[in-house]
C-alpha cells in the first residue's frame, strides 16, 4: 500500500493568503499606533507592551521592536510569527496595550500627537549629539525640555529674546 504522504501529485504548493484589506488596514493602524505608545512610553522606561492573547488566554509581553517586526511579517505574509514567552519578564517594564491605545488617542484628541514632539538632537550646552527621544543629554546629563519649549515658542513666532528671557525667569539655565 502507497503512502499518502509520499504522493507529490496531490499536494499544490500553496502561498500564504494574505491579508484582506480590512485585515491590513487595521495592522497599518496598529504599526501606527505601537510608533506612537513608544514615542511616549519608550522614554519612561517602558520596554514594551502587553498583549492579552484571545486563543490561550495567557498575556504576552513583547518589546517594541519584536512586535513592529511581527506586524510587519503580518503585512508580507498574513500570517502571524508563533510566539515565544519572554525570560524573566518584568511586568512593571511593559504597559497593557488598551491603556497605551487609549492613551495616544486621548493625545490625539487634545491636539498632542506623539508624532508631533518637538525634535531636538543636539544638547545646547555641551553640543553632544542624541536620539529625539531623549530626555536628558546623554553626556552632561541637563534635562532637554526647556530647549523643547524654547523650539516650539520660536517655531509658533516668539522672538528668540523673548523666549530665552522666559526661560531664564521661569528657573532654567541659559543655553
Amino acid at each position: 500500500m502507497e503512502d499518502p504522504l509520499d504522493r507529490d501529485d496531490d499536494r499544490e504548493e500553496r502561498p500564504p493568503e494574505g491579508l484582506d484589506p480590512r485585515e491590513e488596514e487595521d495592522v497599518r493602524a496598529d504599526i501606527e499606533d505601537l510608533s506612537g505608545m513608544r514615542l511616549v512610553f519608550a522614554t519612561q522606561g517602558v520596554k514594551g507592551v502587553v498583549i492579552a492573547c484571545p486563543d490561550c488566554g495567557e498575556n504576552h509581553y513583547y518589546e517594541w521592536e519584536l512586535l513592529k517586526d511581527n506586524l510587519e511579517h503580518m503585512l508580507e505574509t498574513g500570517e502571524p510569527r508563533m510566539h515565544e514567552p519572554p525570560f524573566e519578564v518584568r511586568e512593571e517594564e511593559y504597559i497593557l496595550w488598551d491603556y497605551g491605545k487609549g492613551y495616544i488617542d486621548a493625545l490625539a484628541d487634545t491636539g498632542l500627537e506623539p508624532d508631533n514632539r518637538v525634535e531636538v538632537s543636539r544638547c545646547p550646552w555641551c553640543e553632544t549629539p542624541f536620539e529625539s527621544f531623549f530626555q536628558f543629554c546623554p553626556r552632561c546629563g541637563r534635562t532637554l525640555a526647556p530647549v523643547r519649549i524654547y523650539k516650539e515658542l520660536i517655531d509658533r513666532g516668539f522672538e528668540e529674546r523673548e523666549v530665552r528671557a522666559l526661560l531664564v525667569r521661569a528657573g532654567f539655565e541659559p543655553f
